[in-house]
């Protein structure tokens, strides 16, 4: 971004303003930093304007120029980026390089920005062979791009992983959480590009009128518009009312139709435990499908590549959703306990270490 002059000021995509700002960043050219190719999209746009078409020329490049660099990074704008990120990450199956997003709060052109500072601590990740998947790196944190949501519109430390660690905190010195990193790649680069993104996504709030989810499933229906999921966003650990049994046979009857049900929870961390309470275990006897600890932006790209891939019926992309392709989701054997509904059975759980 920087201010444009046609458009009175205001901070913009700049056609050609990336290139100069770098070529003039004594840092870049000292000696450490790796040696670069610097390739600016046309037209040069504002990232709410990319989307999954873009994500597709993204990993296409990647693939054309895989052999040829020992890493990539991507600069772009905030707001989409860990939706871009996490889309890459399905996108790059057996990637055995690093490719890093980065951008900034304050744009480059500024005197004070956070720009510089990750634009070549990205660089410097990239050039590294010991983190090979697809990150973001931000402020002072490296982390996995499928775990990171934006959280913060204002402050310089923007993302953020919620359900899992940083894969590496700068500081002094570069500190790697070497246990969390993905295993090598098993197999050649394959990249897949087709996203099916006929997916709805509905938060609930207390009062809700589950008729209104009912005309968009028939309607839907009606004019063969063939929504392929629907991710909601539910209390807790996935829970909904006990009184909405009309909302639960709904849900069970847009399985039935070939829409696949997917609970996501509404908390910042945490997981889905649809089995826990009543009114989850309700939802997965109408199978729903749970989103476990998967951010948002992790469940609608996902989801989006699995329908995209075409050889899965409805039955096996709901089972895929609970399984980690690229290290998105936290594995049931590794996930916290359930909570325990009164200190009693804290106690029992307690005394059980002592037999």
């Amino acid at each position: 971004m920087a201010p444009d002059p046609n458009q009175g000021g205001s901070l913009a995509p700049v056609q050609g303003a990336i290139s100069r700002y770098m070529k003039d960043m004594t840092e870049l050219h000292s000696d450490g930093m790796p040696e670069y190719v610097l390739h600016e999209y046309t037209p040069f746009r504002d990232s709410s304007d990319l989307g999954p078409a873009d994500w597709a020329t993204l990993a296409k490049d990647i693939r054309a120029n895989y052999l040829h660099f020992d890493g990539f990074v991507i600069l772009m704008g905030t707001d989409t980026m860990a939706y871009c990120a996490t889309a890459l990450s399905f996108m790059l199956e057996n990637l055995g390089k690093p490719v890093v997003f980065t951008g900034s709060q304050i744009p480059l052109s500024e005197p004070y920005n956070d720009a510089r500072r990750n634009l070549i601590m990205a660089m410097i990740f990239a050039c590294r062979d010991s983190i090979n998947e697809v990150t973001i790196f931000f402020h002072d944190r490296l982390l996995r791009a499928n775990r990171s949501t934006k959280v913060n519109t204002h402050r310089l430390l923007a993302f953020d992983s919620p359900n899992m660690d940083p894969l590496a905190t700068i500081g002094i010195t570069i500190d790697e959480n070497e246990h969390l990193v993905l295993p090598p790649a098993k197999g050649a680069l394959r990249v897949h590009t087709p996203m099916d993104t006929r997916l709805l996504t509905v938060r609930l709030v207390p009062g809700f009128d589950d008729e209104m989810i009912r005309y968009m499933i028939q309607a839907n229906l009606e004019e063969e518009r063939c929504l392929k999921a629907l991710v909601l966003q539910l209390y807790g650990t996935g829970n909904i009312p006990s009184v909405k049994e009309s909302f639960i046979q709904l849900l069970a009857d847009a399985q039935e139709q070939g829409i696949l049900v997917i609970a996501s929870t509404q908390c910042f961390t945490g997981n889905v435990m649809l089995g826990h309470y009543a009114t989850g275990r309700a939802l997965q006897q109408a199978g729903v499908v749970s989103a476990s600890d998967m951010t948002l932006e992790a469940i609608a790209c996902k989801s989006a590549y699995l329908f995209g891939r075409r050889d899965l019926t409805n039955k096996e992309v709901g089972e895929l959703m609970s399984v980690s392709l690229r290290g998105e989701i936290t594995p049931p054997e590794a996930l916290s306990p359930p909570p325990l509904s009164s200190a009693y059975q804290q106690g029992m759980r307690k005394g059980k270490k002592y037999y």
